[in-house]
């Protein structure tokens, strides 16, 4: 069986990370053992190639977010 990845977006970071599946559900699973917040935010999963895929459709979204709170946060 392939492995699994997720997609994640960081909203401080307005980027994507991919990484396998089971390393977000760790790594999830930590931040609620420790009752602490994570930037991170799960935004899809399947295949790597389709979350690269996903990744890049939504590319100009956080292009377009970096331009406006490089506009706007300025202020």
């Amino acid at each position: 069986m392939d492995e699994i990845y997720a997609l994640l977006w960081s909203r401080s970071s307005n980027c994507f990370h991919i990484e396998p599946l089971a390393d977000t559900v760790s790594s999830g699973m930590r931040f609620f053992r420790r009752d602490a917040r994570n930037d991170y935010l799960l935004i899809g999963y399947g295949p790597r190639d389709l979350m690269e895929s996903k990744a890049e459709h939504l590319r100009p979204v956080i292009t377009e977010r970096a331009e406006v709170r490089r506009l706007y946060d300025d202020q």
